[in-house]
């Protein structure tokens, strides 16, 4: 089979509405228009996917697709319609330019074809716009739907119970674990921390609320946690996000996070038998936070002046600090918590004390000489002045292009009063120039604020010499804060190597300041490295 006879053919669902539009049956939607055109697709090349995203980057069999059309595999893509490609414009517009790089020609089985040229990147670019907003405020909708199920019936979102409650008749009444929630937190009123309560109910030999045997202290902290249990149902208390890191190939806002106690709605009345009252509840929360605070293994114990500013070098993992045995240590977060399938960093530990003394000696020398500051601060405002003065001609030009937009939108609404011209080609004129005008507003937006912030942030002489002066006291004090605030200022990052060695960069400080109030420090240019 020839290459330019083969095809792939792309089936995808991603609402609960299209469900009905079965894979299968788009399938054969499609095979249909693409044996009209002599082309032909083998199962090798049919790709099925149930992806509710809209960023179809993350896909996998998406990212095979593109494999295809990369290595010249196939000459054409055959989808149902050209909503199965990205709702995202600038996704939609990088898919067709690989396309059309490639040779190989989209072919939709419904709707209208896609358009080639620069005037169909932008309609295209304006149909993905459309698709992406409709499907934002669908996901808004329902998230409102939510609230207001919370705020006009006094109802929870969802009838999840608190260990030892069930529903019943929209209340919540005691199960028959109602008395051991009750021994929790009266363990938890005396004091006891959550691993202790936990140790205390595998001991005597308790399910959990998951019927596993061995109590956990995270469990105990999620049922002393739940405001539920002094009588306040909290509403919307959580709210889905994008993981920090994915552990395993998945998509979409997969992680969850605590809303500020302000942002959830609080329902009363809900609760039968509450088994605290609020004061009390409050009482543990503050002791909860004491238990955390002066925990053996809390490395806050001890001030780590370096903590968040050691970077491992072997991984890109941030070192942290740990009290090992009395004696303080920094050590790489690989060594004990990895991404999925990888292996624990090798790098070793680094001696807190003597690491801190040695990298805010060198800092204090780094600003005992004033020559860096001065050869500096020259380079930075000719810097600064060339960027400006480019920034400014941009937006200039682009205030004339927008007068352009605006005057051609006008004409083409002249001409259809004038012509009798079709709907469906006034709104595709009109389109194209919105399109344009959104672009040119957005583009001066960026630039009005880039401009913005360089004019704030010029170097000041004046001001570097009044950050340096504050920057000599605190140099002179004591304080852990003192030194932290003077690391922070320099902008200092140590590269830990990973057999015991590291590298210190350093940023001269820039800030606007006044008399009255503390420097703002802000860095940026080129760093400066000592071994």
């Amino acid at each position: 089979m020839l290459k330019d006879k083969v095809a792939a053919i792309w089936c995808r669902v991603s609402t609960s509405d299209q469900r009905e539009m079965s894979l299968d049956s788009q399938e054969e939607a499609v095979r249909k228009v693409l044996d009209k055109q002599g082309l032909e697709a083998s199962p090798r090349y049919v790709l099925k996917v149930d992806w509710t995203s809209l960023d179809l980057m993350a896909c996998p069999q998406f990212q095979q697709l593109r494999g295809w059309i990369a290595s010249g595999e196939i000459s054409a893509v055959g989808v149902l319609d050209r909503d199965r490609l990205q709702a995202q414009g600038l996704q939609r517009l990088l898919f067709l330019s690989e396309c059309r790089e490639h040779g190989v020609s989209v072919i939709t089985a419904q709707g209208l074809p896609m358009l080639e040229g620069p005037e169909g990147q932008l309609v295209e670019l304006a149909l993905a716009l459309g698709k992406e907003r409709s499907v934002l405020r669908a996901q808004q909708g329902a998230r409102d739907g939510l609230r207001a199920r919370a705020l006009q019936k006094g109802l929870p979102p969802n009838y999840q119970s608190p260990y030892g409650m069930k529903w019943e008749d929209d209340r919540l009444v005691p199960d028959s674990n109602y008395e051991l929630a009750c021994d929790i937190w009266r363990m938890g009123l005396e004091g006891e921390t959550q691993w202790g309560i936990a140790k205390h109910l595998t001991q005597r030999g308790v399910s959990t609320p998951g019927g596993k045997r061995v109590w956990k202290g995270t469990t105990i902290g999620k049922i002393l946690s739940n405001r539920a249990y002094a009588g306040t149902v909290e509403a919307l208390k959580t709210e889905a996000v994008e993981p920090r890191r994915r552990s395993k190939t998945t998509y979409g806002k997969t992680s969850s996070r605590l809303r500020p106690t302000e942002e959830r709605i609080k329902l009363e009345g809900l609760v039968s038998r509450p088994v605290v009252t609020e004061d009390e509840f409050q009482w543990v929360q503050e002791r909860r936070r004491f238990n955390q605070r002066f925990a053996s293994k809390n490395t806050r114990n001890r001030d780590y002046l370096l903590k968040g500013i050691i970077k491992c070098v072997l991984c890109g993992r941030v070192y942290t600090g740990v009290c090992r045995k009395n004696l303080a240590y920094y050590y790489c977060r690989g060594r004990a918590k990895t991404d999925w399938g990888a292996e624990k960093c090798p790098a070793g530990k680094l001696n807190a004390p003597e690491l801190e003394e040695a990298v805010f000696g060198t800092v204090s020398g780094f600003l005992n000489d004033p020559e860096i500051y001065l050869g500096e601060m020259g380079r930075r405002q000719a810097l600064h002045r060339d960027t400006i003065e480019s920034l400014t001609r941009e937006l200039q030009a682009l205030e004339g292009r927008s007068r352009e937009e605006r005057e051609t939108e006008a004409n083409i609404l002249r001409l259809a009063a004038r012509h009798n011209f079709s709907e469906e080609v006034l709104e595709q004129e009109l389109n194209l120039t919105q399109v344009r005008q959104r672009w040119i507003a957005e583009r001066r937006e960026l630039l009005s604020r880039r401009i913005t912030d360089l004019e704030t942030r010029f170097v000041d002489p004046e001001a570097m010499n009044i950050l340096h002066q504050r920057l000599q006291d605190r140099l002179a004090g004591a304080t852990g804060q003192d030194r932290r605030f003077v690391l922070e200022a320099v902008g200092a990052t140590i590269l830990a190597q990973g057999d015991g060695s590291w590298e210190l960069e350093l940023l001269v400080p820039r800030a606007v300041s006044t008399e009255t109030q503390e420097p703002q420090i802000v860095n940026t240019g080129p760093r400066l490295g000592w071994g």
